[in-house]
């Protein structure tokens, strides 16, 4: 996944609208969800 300002822009092409502030709420979430599940996986990968 791209950076946080790069899913809100694709989101954005792909609405063909601005986002709303729960939208972009969503997105960091998610986001943020994301990168820490990808973290945990590379601690996995390293301790194995």
């Amino acid at each position: 996944m791209n950076c946080f300002l790069q899913l809100c822009d694709d989101a954005k092409n792909q609405l063909g609208r601005q986002l709303r502030e729960e939208e972009i709420s969503f997105l960091q979430w998610m986001y943020n969800r994301y990168t820490e599940e990808q973290q945990e996986l590379e601690l996995e990968c390293t301790e194995a």
